[in-house]
């Protein structure tokens, strides 16, 4: 058995890898949806963001991904999380590279419980969905994915295009280029940076000293029922299990194995020719190796404060994590008309629900077919940085597209029902007519009503026999099809302001067609 675990989770591993890139790359909407949000919703960070909203599904992942940990330890962090994953991916290319093998590491308690402890209080100030997306891991790849590689391969699509269709591969096609704003691709960039650093240098470091998931998980793993332990009587401290263990958590001099660094990668596993590491069920907390002279004077004083940490922190109430997924803003018809105004996606809610629910992962960016969701930078401030919001310069909300919502696997953009989905509005439009080339050119245009799809912009008798646009509010949406197609520049004639909660709008009555009465008579 021993000797299929490591495959087993290699295998299911890079299966979670290849599938989240997949979602987070795709430029041509071939993941269907419910596979790119099955794959999120396995995230530990999203799966408690819907439990503390009262979501059943996020509760049942939640319980089963903690059950799991407290089953077989860490294999949380080397299957299903997909930066685990990578940085198992960029250690073994750089031990290809020659790098030498890794050794014992003590942890650094005073880092690894420090960055946990400063999100658990980002939270109670209320900067809680900040904190989450700067450290998530689940996000980062996210980012690191949809900014950074997906523009990459969609550029290599196009370089390949002109070669395909000379080919008569018309199924291939060139598509625009649509790289995120500069601030959030420094920032994967920066992130994918340091990750490759760390995971070729120092194998799991991340995980175990700046990932506050991987915290979270090795404090319960300290407990699980079934771990790896060294066989005393048949070690020889041969050092070939150090040279395999990727978290450096094995500590040879006392052969023991700190279970809340481990990783359950399985590696040791193989590497130890004399069968001394075993993975078996052994129920007791063990201490740390690195503090530990001997493994019973050790056991009390390690256990104390960890314990103590344990029922301190882990046990603060849920909303110690997140602030209450549905607080919002004090209410506002609308935020104040200035055209850097963000307009959060239908399904929100409001601004203030979006950014507390949100984790800016940007699987939604990558899921519209018209790319109008891109990441903001500071658009929403400092806890909105990398959160999707619409920008109508590139393209507009497609009237009956929801494919942001179908994907969200924290419910931040929740699903709506296609006539719910036409009826929310999440801006109004505000028409400028000293800027309408029918006010400044004298010549007729209409490009705005003719592309609203709910008759929000209607045209009036104007001078010369123009007419002149004019929005009714009651049935605008938002959706920004009438200020993306405005030929007005540099500022557009028309622009929709960003609702801070999301309203009902009205539904257009069509008019009855007039029917002339029959009579006798000639009608003329």
């Amino acid at each position: 058995m021993r000797r299929w675990l490591k495959p087993l989770r290699v295998l299911l591993g890079l299966i979670v890898l290849a599938g989240l890139t997949a979602a987070f790359v795709d430029f041509r909407g071939l993941i269907p949806a419910p596979v790119a949000h099955a794959l999120a919703s396995l995230q530990l960070a999203p799966a408690l963001l819907v439990a503390i909203s009262g979501g059943l599904a996020g509760a049942v992942i939640l319980v089963a991904l903690t059950f799991l940990t407290l089953l077989f330890g860490r294999v949380y962090c080397s299957v299903l999380c997909p930066l685990g994953v990578l940085q198992d991916v960029i250690a073994r290319l750089a031990a290809g590279l020659g790098h030498r093998p890794l050794r014992f590491a003590r942890e650094l308690p005073w880092l690894r419980y420090g960055v946990l402890f400063a999100v658990l209080l980002a939270a109670f100030v209320g900067a809680g969905g900040f904190a989450v997306t700067l450290t998530d891991p689940y996000s980062n790849f996210g980012r690191l994915a949809s900014g950074v590689l997906r523009p990459l391969v969609v550029s290599a699509n196009n370089l390949f295009t002109p070669a395909a269709q000379s080919l008569d591969v018309h199924a291939w096609y060139h598509v625009p280029v649509a790289w995120p704003p500069w601030g959030v691709t420094l920032f994967a960039a920066v992130f994918f940076g340091l990750v490759v650093s760390l995971a070729a240098l120092r194998g799991r470091l991340y995980c175990n000293t700046l990932c506050p998931v991987g915290t979270l998980l090795g404090l319960v793993a300290r407990f699980a029922v079934f771990r790896l332990v060294v066989d005393r009587t048949a070690c020889t401290k041969c050092a070939q299990c150090l040279d395999s263990c990727k978290a450096q958590c094995i500590e040879l001099r006392h052969r023991e194995i700190d279970a809340s660094r481990c990783v359950a990668c399985f590696n040791c596993l193989g590497a130890c020719e004399q069968g001394a590491l075993r993975y078996r069920f052994s129920w007791t907390a063990t201490p740390t190796p690195a503090s530990a002279p001997t493994q019973i004077a050790s056991a009390a004083p390690i256990n104390a404060p960890r314990r103590a940490f344990l029922g301190g922190t882990l046990l603060l109430p849920p909303l110690a994590f997140l602030r209450a997924a549905e607080s919002v803003a004090p209410a506002a018809a609308l935020l104040p008309p200035v055209p850097t105004a963000p307009v959060a996606p239908p399904g929100a809610g409001s601004v203030a629900r979006l950014l507390d629910r949100c984790t800016a992962c940007q699987l939604c960016v990558s899921a519209c077919p018209t790319q109008a969701l891109q990441p903001s930078v500071l658009h929403y401030g400092w806890s909105g940085l990398a959160k999707p919001r619409l920008d109508f310069e590139r393209a507009f909300c497609n009237f009956d597209c929801h494919r942001c919502a179908e994907v969200c696997p924290t419910g931040a953009i929740a699903t709506l029902a296609r006539e719910e989905k036409r009826r929310t509005s999440i801006g109004a439009a505000r028409f400028e007519r000293s800027l309408c080339i029918v006010e400044t050119a004298g010549t007729d245009c209409a490009a705005c009503s003719e592309h609203c799809p709910t008759k929000a912009v209607e045209t009036v008798p104007f001078r010369n026999n123009l007419r002149l646009p004019q929005v009714r509010d009651e049935l605008c949406i938002g959706c920004g099809a009438c200020e993306f197609v405005c030929p007005v520049r540099p500022r557009r004639a028309i622009l929709v302001v960003a609702r801070a909660e999301h309203t009902r709008a009205a539904k257009a009555v069509e008019a009855a067609p007039v029917i002339p009465r029959k009579t006798d008579d000639f009608p003329f």
